[in-house]
């Protein structure tokens, strides 16, 4: 019994003398914004003792009385190693991963590499940047974020694409919209309202060869690699995002002239060039001499009109231009347990545009599921969203049906309502009634579509070995749109007083549907190694299979019945008497690529890194001959801080120089559709009772990529502690085998063949740059900025100087996009008379289009880019973005109509405030004599160059000691958002975004939006 109670002693106290050598610490981990991190790891160096924060970032761990550090990580942050001194008690804040380059990952849709590996030359967008945002489109969110990256919104309304270009246009025929990957599979591109940015974790912009040749024939013009939201392990964390506010008409530099300015125009139009009723300033003048033939009755009865006439002042942009509502709300969830995570959202988007009858409302689904063992590795995401939009009418041509050019050209004199208090509009024929006209086929048309999309993704991996894995990654993106259009019989234009057309008298119905799939499937084999703690091997082989279909239809039909609106049941069948004819087309496509890829990449000591690719693609949009293309990249990335000498360097941080070279083609962008190496044909009508047909399009049986070198030099670094961090890139990217019209002789038909024989050349420099200005645990500053340089040339057109393309002309030794017009000279003081220069540099009374010269400058900016800042002060946060762009030109067709009194002063329509034209001889005149006419010239050419305030966030996190108060939950945050809330150009336009590329047609500017949130994690 003694023996038992001395073992029992002696076991009490070991256990005493065990937790005597043992201390508990407790503690919370913060992120850099002051929020806790649920699930942080806490691991006490050199033993296997861990622990995890809990939901409000605390945790407590038992630290061995020998032990000196405690290591603390956390998924996207820096790690950090924390001395454990005498406190009990310690409080960490871990950096996003954002500011530190050695651990921010980059994703080029194949793999996935650390920044300090990475030779290539990319910009990661973080969540934040991407969140809350009021788009309907998330390509809006790039401008001014990224180097080298050109992001024009080229219309206003709910869920337009933006058109992006990277490092220049690289095709004269041909598009330049980068590849688009989202969690390792192809996505069409420009086709982005089905898809919800809130679930995106990052973006990567890749624009050199070291990526793009990954990609072969594909990835020419850069690639966009998306990654999305994943599950965290922990408990599962239920959010809630809201968003809601209102968007409004941005302020126009252009005005256009009150009732008292328009008549006053046109009594001075009148004095030169005389007038009628249509301009009613001087036909009921008295200086007019028409009026003195007139007896006292008709006096009075000019004065009376002309008094009447005077009081209405019709504002007709408070008609065409309304404040659109805007709401967002989204739940999610997201946590795991073991092996396997989920994240899940659902989102109610919902957006009212400027004009009356448009907007966009959106459902979407994301589920990503993701499993990881020691062996096996297993990620699924799927995203599905139904997308309804409706669309103003002719917002992209300068017609009277277009809202966009009507609130400039009609006169403040027309009544918008009939006088009757009938709430009608003041319909009728001529230009007094356009406006009314316009307001009237808005409320009685219809013009939407209803998109089906769904991106589904695959990736499973085996370990085979410890240093060989097999993997495969296999999805597909697909969309359905059916377009719907009515064109209601009961608006004015389509009845008798105004339209004599049988199929306009009937009212139409048109109805378009159209179906694109993509299917992906990548299988691989890598082999990762490490050899001696110096040597890091890494090779893949994959294989590549992709193939898209598409297929659609058209029909528009007249004859509805406008008690059944808006369905194709009730178009009238036509026949030889009511002439109500269908109009019926489709289309059916196919085309299939089928690739060989091997990468290579071998790193020294963490010091020096060599990285190689080899793909070889085959495309049925290529005839059998050229039907196999070899496309390679390689490049080399020297990290300069390993080095010895930089040993005592203690002002360097990061210091890295990569270069890179390689070849892409130009396959998404290709112009000539899946079989453009054929001849096709068309029907062109009967002969004898014989349909015949005729050659649309000749084909080439020699076509083959335009295929683009880049060269590309780099520098990373991070300066002063971190403090001062960014990157400068050179580059030369030349487009070979460019695409050129080139016209046959004429025993050859005298059409023109496209062949592959020019040469053009984008190259420039990027910089980014970031300094944290203030970096303490209650208060954050940090300055960004970002600008490019772009300069592109046309090298050779296959033996052409020039050829003409539409307006413009194609010129080697000139940038596309140069525009090509016709010098002015100004207006001659003494005559009126519009002055222009010849080619020779005269100065000419006489216009002819060939004095046209391209001395102008290009539509595309050379200069771009962006700035901003972020602040964080205890519980506030702060950021605001600016982007710009200098050096763009462009012709304002607007300022054809409504600077132009011959043309449409005369017939009624209003014109600018800033109208000056010549009235007597010594005047200094910007516009012509009534006596001449208006021709286009160099007088429309004006530039694009803007800056503009692009966000503004102002945010409030609650603080823990309120959040713990409530018991569930875990993190709120508030904030107040503004969008395109100024813009400063001399654009004398709506938007200098917004149109065509090098000219102006009245298009939906884009709006102003501020909107209100909440962020809260239960």
């Amino acid at each position: 019994m003694r023996k038992l109670f001395t073992v029992f002693l002696c076991s009490i106290l070991a256990v005493l003398q065990l937790n005597a050598q043992n201390r508990i610490i407790t503690g919370k981990v913060l992120g850099d914004n002051g929020a806790p991190l649920s699930g942080a790891t806490i691991l006490v160096v050199g033993t296997s003792t861990k622990s995890l924060t809990n939901d409000a970032g605390n945790f407590s761990i038992s630290v061995p009385t020998t032990s000196k550090s405690l290591l603390i990580s956390y998924v996207g942050y820096t790690t950090k190693s924390i001395s454990i001194g005498k406190e009990n008690n310690i409080s960490i804040s871990l950096i996003n991963i954002s500011s530190d380059l050695d651990e921010v990952v980059v994703s080029t849709g194949i793999s996935k590499q650390r920044r300090s590996e990475f030779t290539g030359a990319g910009t990661t967008i973080s969540a934040k940047a991407l969140v809350d945002r009021p788009v309907g489109s998330f390509d809006q969110l790039l401008q001014g974020q990224v180097p080298g990256l050109a992001a024009l919104t080229l219309s206003g309304a709910p869920g337009s694409n933006t058109n992006i270009i990277i490092r220049g246009q690289g095709s004269i025929s041909g598009g330049s919209s980068p590849l688009y990957i989202i969690d390792g599979i192809a996505v069409e591109a420009g086709v982005f309202q089905g898809l919800n940015p809130n679930d995106f974790e990052s973006l990567d912009v890749l624009r050199d060869a070291a990526a793009s040749s990954l990609y072969g024939s594909r990835g020419s013009s850069g690639v966009i690699v998306i990654t999305t939201k994943k599950g965290k392990s922990g408990k599962m964390k239920f959010s809630y995002n809201g968003q809601f506010g209102q968007k409004a008409k941005p302020d126009f530099a252009f005005k256009p002239m009150n009732t008292t300015q328009l008549l006053k125009a046109q009594e001075d139009y009148g004095k030169i060039a005389g007038g009628g009723s249509a301009i009613p300033g001087w036909f009921y003048s008295k200086q007019n001499p028409r009026y003195a033939t007139l007896g006292p009755a008709g006096q009075a009865q000019a004065d009376f009109l002309l008094d009447s006439i005077s009081k209405i002042n019709s504002n007709w942009g408070d008609y065409v231009f309304r404040n659109g509502n805007f709401s967002n709300h989204q739940i999610s969830l997201s946590g795991g347990t073991g092996k396997t995570t989920i994240y899940s959202s659902l989102e109610l988007y919902n957006e009212e545009g400027t004009t009356p009858r448009t907007d966009m409302k959106r459902v979407s689904l994301r589920n990503n599921i993701d499993y990881a063992d020691d062996k096996f590795s297993f990620s699924l995401q799927s995203s599905f969203a139904y997308t309804k939009r409706n669309f103003q009418q002719s917002t992209t041509t300068n017609s009277l049906g277009n809202p966009f050019l009507i609130v400039n050209l009609q006169a403040p004199t027309s009544l918008v309502f009939k006088p009757d208090g009938s709430g009608n509009y003041a319909t009728g024929v001529g230009s007094a009634f356009a406006g009314a006209n316009q307001l009237d086929l808005t409320k009685y048309d219809l013009n939407y579509n209803d998109q089906l999309k769904a991106v589904l993704g695959m990736t499973a991996s085996y370990k085979l070995t410890n240093d060989l894995t097999a993997a495969v990654t296999t999805g597909i993106d697909f969309r359905e749109t059916q377009s719907s259009s009515y064109g209601s019989k009961l608006a004015f234009t389509r009845t008798p007083a105004a339209t004599t057309s049988p199929t306009a008298l009937a009212g139409n119905q048109s109805e378009a549907y159209f179906r694109y799939l993509q299917f992906n499937i990548r299988p691989s084999i890598t082999y990762n190694k490490l050899i001696a703690q110096k040597h890091k091997i890494n090779a893949t082989v994959l294989g590549e299979y992709l193939t898209q279909y598409g297929k659609g239809f058209s029909l528009t039909g007249y004859g509805i019945d406008p008690r059944t609106p808006n369905t194709p049941a009730a178009i009238t069948q036509g026949n030889a008497v009511n002439l109500l004819f269908a109009n019926v087309g489709g289309a059916k496509s196919q085309n299939a690529l089928l690739s060989m890829l091997g990468t290579a990449t071998y790193i020294y000591d963490g010091k020096y890194t060599i990285a190689g690719s080899y793909r070889y693609d085959g495309s049925s949009k290529l005839p059998s001959n050229n039907r196999w293309t070899p496309f390679y990249s390689v490049s080399a990335k020297w990290n300069v801080m390993k080095e010895k000498f930089m040993t005592n360097v203690n002002w360097i941080k990061e210091l890295s120089i990569r270069a890179s070279y390689g070849g892409s083609g130009n396959s998404d962008n290709f112009p000539f559709g899946d079989f453009g190496y054929l001849p096709t044909y068309t029907s062109t009508g009967t002969y004898s009772g014989l349909a015949t047909l005729a050659v649309s399009s000749l084909g080439n049986p020699d076509l083959k990529w335009e295929t683009v070198y880049q060269t590309n030099l780099g520098l990373d670094f991070s300066l002063f502690k971190g403090k001062l961090y960014g990157s400068v890139d050179v580059y030369d990217k030349r487009t070979k085998d460019l695409f050129v019209q080139k016209q046959l002789t004429a025993e050859g038909t005298g059409a023109s063949i496209t062949v592959n024989a020019g040469t053009m050349q984008n190259k420039g420099v990027e910089m980014l740059l970031n300094y944290d200005i203030i970096n303490k645990k209650n208060l954050r500053w940090t300055i960004t900025a970002n600008a490019a340089y772009n300069k592109n040339t046309i090298l050779d057109l296959g033996g052409l100087d020039s050829y003409p393309s539409g307006t413009s002309l194609i010129s080697v030794g000139k940038a596309l996009g140069s525009i090509y017009e016709v010098k002015w000279a100004g207006v001659d003081p003494a005559s009126g008379a519009p002055l222009y220069y010849t080619k020779e540099g005269k100065v000419s009374s006489t216009y002819s289009a060939s004095y046209a010269v391209q001395d102008y400058g290009t539509y595309e900016a050379p200069w771009k880019g962006g700035f901003g800042s972020q602040i964080r002060y205890l519980a506030f946060d702060f950021s605001v973005l600016f982007s710009w762009q200098q050096g763009a030109v462009k012709t304002d067709n607007l300022e054809y109509f409504v600077e132009n009194p011959v043309g449409f002063m005369s017939g009624g329509y209003n014109q600018s405030a800033d109208l000056n034209f010549w009235k007597k001889p010594g005047d200094i005149a910007s516009t012509p004599s009534p006596l001449y006419g208006t021709n286009f010239s160099s007088k429309l050419i004006h530039s694009t160059n803007f800056m503009r305030l692009r966000d503004l966030t102002i945010g409030y996190n609650m603080p823990q000691n309120l959040i713990q108060k409530t018991k569930f939950i875990t993190r709120a945050r508030f904030f107040v958002q503004g969008t395109n809330l100024f813009i400063w150009t001399k654009w004398r336009g709506m938007d200098p975004e917004a149109g065509g590329s090098n000219i102006n047609l009245s298009e939906f500017p884009n709006p102003r939006a501020v909107t209100m949130g909440l962020n809260i994690t239960f």
